[in-house]
């Protein structure tokens, strides 16, 4: 009895949810891993808060779950680079100002699950089990909005580009971190002057950093109202989050 009891036990621990947190704040990271040490089918795995570290332990740990918990600046390129180093994690983004067409792309890059960084202990919980499941978790005001707004659409290449631009690459330094010539991506930044209605390689910079990155909306609001700076907990009210099968292939689509 006493060995099926280890055997049971070593059986309910395998079949746990390994989550990998990407985090730069020490105070969420802290608040994260004491709601977990609470969850028995939760186990979270590695807090990281840089991009390499994180890259690493999702091809060490292989975890079920990645959340990422973005900072102003999160990119893009960040978002493809984790996709890139496990296909098979499910990833969750939590924070505030994930929306517009930074949540489109992060959709197109195949992120399962967006969520509002005040969203409650127990949506946040529920999301990570429904996406370790496969199912889609995103608040109904977010798909609305993506779904709805008119956009320019951009390939992964494109928003890539974009993205470098927007962080003050040179064509040579573009070229040189994406494997093409200086010469193919002079071509690229030609096409996307045309299709973005732009002259000029200050108005994409700005375009980008505005679109493809994560937390630029509330960084105007807080420094136009004079709270550069300074972090709230959070707004009282949740908003409820929607599930959403996983039956379809790019942007899930509510019927």
């Amino acid at each position: 009895m006493a060995g099926a009891g280890k055997h049971n036990s070593a059986a309910s621990k395998m079949q746990r949810i390994r989550v990998v947190l990407y985090c730069q704040q020490p105070f969420v990271v802290q608040g994260v891993a004491t709601v977990f040490r609470s969850q028995k089918d939760l186990e979270l795995s590695a807090c990281r808060d840089t991009l390499s570290a994180t890259l690493e332990s999702l091809k060490s740990i292989r975890p079920h779950v990645l959340v990422i918990h973005p900072l102003s600046g999160f990119s893009l390129s960040d978002l493809r680079e984790m996709r890139g180093a496990d296909g098979r994690c499910q990833i969750v983004l939590w924070g505030q100002e994930l929306g517009g067409e930074f949540a489109f792309q992060a959709m197109q890059l195949g992120v399962s699950s967006i969520l509002a960084g005040n969203t409650s202990v127990e949506d946040f919980l529920a999301a990570v089990r429904n996406v370790h499941k496969g199912v889609l978790c995103f608040e109904r005001d977010l798909l609305d909005t993506v779904l709805s707004q008119s956009r320019v659409s951009l390939t992964a290449r494109q928003a890539e580009i974009v993205s470098l631009v927007a962080q003050g690459l040179k064509n040579k330094e573009i070229a040189f971190h994406m494997g093409i010539t200086e010469g193919t991506v002079k071509v690229y930044l030609y096409k996307l002057f045309k299709k973005l209605g732009m002259n000029d390689r200050l108005d994409m910079a700005l375009y980008g950093r505005k679109n493809l990155f994560s937390g630029q909306h509330e960084l105007e609001r807080m420094r136009d109202a004079g709270q550069a700076g300074r972090q709230f907990a959070g707004k009282p009210n949740a908003r409820p989050v929607l599930t959403i099968a996983r039956k379809q292939s790019g942007v899930p689509v509510v019927h």
